[in-house]
């Protein structure tokens, strides 16, 4: 039983070879980071890497990276909507570091994921994500007293990359994950960075899917081009389909059988 494939990415171009590359954290200067982000690579806390195909949810998959083109761009009427329903919030802006209230809320924030749940905030941040890839930013905010949120990204010359983003679950109803992309999206614009890069998807549906509800989409085709996607909102996929049960070992073992270890 194959996964299936959102509609929008089905045909799209794609290298089929499989890419799985690792290097060391380090830092990288500006023009340099935004060469990597052009050419498929992403970061965790102590490595860059970039891998066009995995598993979700124990199927193959492909790794869709994306970006918006942020010349010309203009955010959606529930884009909007999302903004000024959230305009009670108050951002602080600021390096990166982890206190105690961030370890906390992503304790609270990891508990609502039921596959692949993420153990430790510090696999994806160290003590040196302010400086690492290049300078790396985190929005605080907060309602009251009360940390609500925080999103982290990284800036380079000409672009600007989301790295991670923790909310409160009992806050689900302001779609504080679809705010603080639309608040990064707007620092890009105000400091003239061109490209934003959201991360990436898969090819079949998944909780990353919010991403596609963007204008100005583009996608990696991994073999070094990028090239414009169609906008997928999200009530077009939500109700339509299922994830279904995993793969079995047998499956997967055929599976991986072609994939270079």
């Amino acid at each position: 039983m194959n996964p299936p494939i959102l509609p929008i990415l089905k045909d799209i171009s794609f290298n089929p070879n499989y890419i799985e590359e690792y290097i060391p954290m380090q830092p990288l200067h500006t023009l340099v980071f935004d060469r990597f982000c052009e050419d498929g690579w992403t970061y965790w806390s102590d490595q860059i890497f970039r891998r066009n195909h995995w598993e979700w949810r124990g199927r193959p998959c492909r790794v869709v990276l994306l970006r918006i083109d942020l010349r010309n761009f203009e955010f959606s009427k529930s884009q909007r909507k999302c903004l000024r329903r959230n305009e009670d919030l108050v951002i602080l802006r600021r390096p990166i570091r982890i206190e105690p209230m961030h370890e906390m809320l992503f304790e609270r924030h990891a508990r609502r994921f039921r596959h692949n749940r993420p153990e430790s905030i510090y696999g994806f941040f160290s003590a040196f994500s302010s400086l690492m890839p290049c300078y790396g930013i985190q929005f605080d905010v907060f309602s009251g007293e009360r940390l609500v949120a925080t999103s982290y990204f990284h800036m380079g010359r000409r672009s600007m990359a989301a790295n991670y983003c923790i909310h409160e679950p009992d806050e689900w109803k302001r779609g504080l994950g679809t705010f603080t992309m639309l608040k990064e999206i707007e620092f890009a614009i105000e400091h003239k960075r061109p490209y934003y890069y959201p991360g990436f998807v898969y090819d079949v549906p998944s909780e990353f899917d919010y991403k596609l509800n963007f204008n100005n989409l583009e996608y990696f085709d991994w073999w070094g081009n990028w090239y414009p996607l169609e906008r997928l909102p999200v009530r077009d996929w939500r109700s339509e389909y299922e994830v279904g049960p995993p793969l079995t070992e047998a499956e997967l073992k055929d599976y991986r059988k072609d994939v270079p270890m």
